[in-house]
Order: C-alpha cells, then structure tokens, then sequence
C-alpha cells in the first residue's frame, strides 16, 4: 500500500510540474545542449565520486604498506575516470612517476605482435592456418602453424636458453639470430603442434619474425605505421637492444628488497621482441582500449576469433586465442593479459560487458599487481549491477524528468527500500550550470525536488 502511495505521488508531482506550464519531459535539447567529450567525461566522474573515493584510499594503502611504484588508469564503462602515477619510476634517484612515464609492458606485448599478423590476415598476406615455415623455411619444426603460435600451442623449445648458451658477440641477438640458433641447434619439440597448451616466448618471437620477413619492415615499423601513429599512442615503441634506431625513453626495471632497490640492467635477450619489448603509458593503453571496442584498427570477426578459446587436438579448451587470455569475473567476460619481465610488472585487464577497464604498470619486483588488480575489481564490480542514481540521471539529462520519474517508478516497484544519491546529482547539476548546459541541469534539479518531496512523504 505504501509503494502504491509514493507511485501516485510520483504521478501527481509529475502532473503538477506539467500543469505550471513547464513541460519537463522534452528530449528536444538544442545543440548547444549536446554535451562534449571533456564534459561527459566529468559528468562520469562525478557520479562515479565514490569509487573514485574508494580507489585513492586502495592506492594510499599500497604506496605506503607494499611500496607499489608504478601507473594505474580505471575505466568506468568507457570513461578514463582515475588516473594516478604512485611513487618512483626511479627509486633509487627519487624520481617520481608521471603520467608520461613510459613503462616496459612485458609479456602484455604480446597482443601487438598478435595484431601485426591479424593485420597481415587481413591484408591476404597469410592465413592462420600456414606453416611457419612456409615464411621461415630454415625453422627445424615443420607442422607448426601461425595459429599453433597465436595460441601458444606450438611445442616450440625455449630461445632463450639458445641465447644465453651459444650467444658469443657482443652485440645483442635479434630475431633473425635466435631463428639462425634454432636452424642450427635443432632442439627436439616439446609436443606435437596442438597437442596441449604451454605458453611459449617462441613462439610470440616466431610469430614477430614473420611479420617482419613478410612486411619487409621491423616489427617497430610495421606497428608504428598500423597500430601507434594511426591511435596517436605517440609513447609507444618497440625496444630493442639490438635496434639502435629505436631511443631508449622507459623507465628502468628495479629489483626490490626489504632494504632498498637495485637497477636491473638489459640482457642480451633483450635483443629479440615479439614476445615483450613494447613499451608504453598508461594514457597510450587507454587509446588502444577504446579502439579495440570501435574497430578502429583490427576487423570485428578477426578480433571475435581472437578473443575465442583455443582448442587443443584432444578436444580441451585452453582460455588463450590470439595475444589475449580470458577468464569469466562474476558473470562478464574479461579479456587480459599479464606481464612478467626484468622487472616490469603489468596487467591490461578488460571487461566486456560493462567496458571497464583496469591498467596497472609497475617497473619494481614486488608481487603485488596481481592483489591490487583484485582489489581494484571488488570496487568496481563487473558492471552487471547498475548504478540506479547513474543510470536514473542519464535518462533525465537525455530524456527528460518524465522519463526518469517512469524509470524510477518501475525501479522502486521492483525494489522499494531503493535508495538514489541526490546529492551526486545535484553535483552534476551545478557542474553543467557552470558548463552551460541549462537545460540538462534544470531536467536535474527538477528531479532532486520531486524526489525528495517523495521521500519525505
């Protein structure tokens, strides 16, 4: 009976609002009234403020408990709503870590050179199912696919055990030499392509060699040309020791002790790439975040196959398609890839449904990503469950109050201990004042006044 009464007065108020001659449910904004990107970024922040609130606190924690260095960036369905730099990109010298910092991305590379041979697919230049050695025809390994590779499902040994044994220069190896180590060497495979998942820098190193034998450029180059220029992610290369045009602009690696930190210096298997050597920002990630959701660069079906689990020959699935795992969180699809390298410590975490997005960038040794990730996750939920205030003024800023008391009312029939933060929209109301957008803030305030009439009923 008390839901059916606050129902009618949600009505009444409606009516009354209409009655004075101010129609309040117009969708019909002028141009003027069409929010711009900065604005609909701060629109975001604003009703996000509490998880925002949540995540300073997480990040004063592990600055202060677990000595986390390092750049984190949170996406709230599409929006870049926190972005913070945390201690040192040097702590050793003392130097802060900024939004500039440019951070070695590990195995988080590896989606790149994934992109470089679905670019290649789509070009015509390869098909997935083309042995490697149809473009490497000195590699000892002769029914090992570029899909075997993609899903790390080609048996290849390890290179880097060639390297750091029979590597004699002085000069660092690069791809090419780790392929003439293994044409000479001629390890035995670990398994029959297909046969079972095991993840394999070889292969990602393989594939990378392919790219560049085909493309007739270095990975650097080819991804430069496709991928960073086009997506203004003007922090991002490809670092190689061997490559000297390419400068040396991220931040070193540290290794961490209870006592202090010592710089990690490059070794000679940071010549090869493909398997790690990006390097990037956490802004730069964003940018190719949101062009993996537009299109802008791979084609939806090639990206679809690529987010699809492997199958091994027996049949198993295996959570890896083309540079990317995936795992389920609560019901949304989550698409990620972590990174592990002379320490480099990062995580690109992605969630479908709700188009969150979580990146965390760390030059230092400690093993805390993984438990700040989580942590991040459990604030901002998977997207599944809708932010009622958001959501209720959106439709008012969009629609119109009408629309939003409609939506209210079916909200408070479903659930009547509903609660909506009134004074999250009243911040946005004001915000939009200030921006010029009277309109939108009016269609606000007037639904703060019969909300609040209704709760006080």
């Amino acid at each position: 009976m008390k839901l059916l009464i606050k129902l009618i007065f949600i009505f009444a108020l409606a009516v009354g609002f209409t009655a004075n001659g101010n129609r309040i449910s117009s969708a019909n904004f002028s141009k003027s009234e069409i929010l711009t990107e900065s604005e609909l970024l701060e629109v975001a922040k604003i009703l996000s403020g509490d998880k925002i609130a949540r995540l300073d606190s997480l990040l004063n924690e592990f600055e202060t408990r677990y000595r986390f260095n390092g750049n984190i960036l949170v996406a709230l369905e599409g929006y870049n709503v926190f972005e913070r730099s945390v201690g040192y990109s040097d702590p050793i010298r003392k130097e802060r870590a900024t939004p500039q910092t440019i951070y070695q991305l590990a195995s988080v590379s590896k989606q790149f050179t994934a992109t470089a041979i679905m670019l290649l697919k789509a070009d015509g230049r390869l098909s997935f199912d083309d042995p490697a050695v149809t473009y490497i025809p000195e590699l000892p390994y002769k029914d090992v696919t570029i899909k075997h590779l993609l899903n790390h499902m080609g048996g290849l040994p390890n290179y880097m055990y060639l390297t750091d044994k029979y590597w004699t220069k002085s000069i660092p190896p690069d791809n090419e030499d780790a392929i003439a180590l293994m044409a000479t060497y001629k390890l035995p495979a670990y398994f029959k392509p297909g046969a079972r998942y095991d993840y394999s820098n070889t292969g990602y190193m393989v594939l990378a060699t392919i790219v560049e034998r085909i493309s007739g450029m270095s990975l650097n180059d080819f991804l430069q040309r496709r991928v960073f220029t086009p997506l203004h992610m003007f922090s991002t290369y490809i670092y190689s020791t061997a490559d000297s045009s390419v400068s040396r602009r991220q931040a070193d690696g540290f290794r961490a002790y209870r006592s202090g930190y010592s710089r990690i210096a490059d070794t000679r298997n940071n010549g090869p790439v493909g398997d790690k050597g990006v390097c990037s920002t956490t802004g730069d990630m964003f940018k190719w975040d949101r062009a993996l959701y537009n299109g802008a660069i791979i084609k939806p079906a090639i990206l679809h196959e690529a987010f699809t689990p492997a199958t091994t020959n027996g049949g198993k699935s295996v959570p890896y398609g083309y540079g990317f795992r995936m795992r389920d969180y609560d019901g949304s699809t989550v698409i990620y890839h972590n990174g592990l390298w002379e320490g480099a410590r990062t995580n690109f975490h992605r969630y479908l449904n709700s188009q969150n997005t979580i990146i965390v960038l760390n030059n230092t040794s400690t093993h805390i990503n993984h438990e700040l990730v989580r942590q991040i996750e459990n604030i901002i939920g998977n997207g599944n469950k809708t932010n009622v205030t958001e959501m209720i003024a959106r439709t008012a800023m969009e629609d119109g109050v009408d629309a939003a008391l409609d939506l209210y009312a079916d909200l408070l029939h479903a659930d009547p201990l509903l609660h909506i933060d009134l004074a999250r929209i009243a911040e946005v109301a004001e915000y939009l004042k200030k921006a010029g957008k009277i309109q939108k803030a009016t269609h606000l305030d007037k639904l703060n006044i019969i909300v609040k009439e209704l709760t006080a009923a």
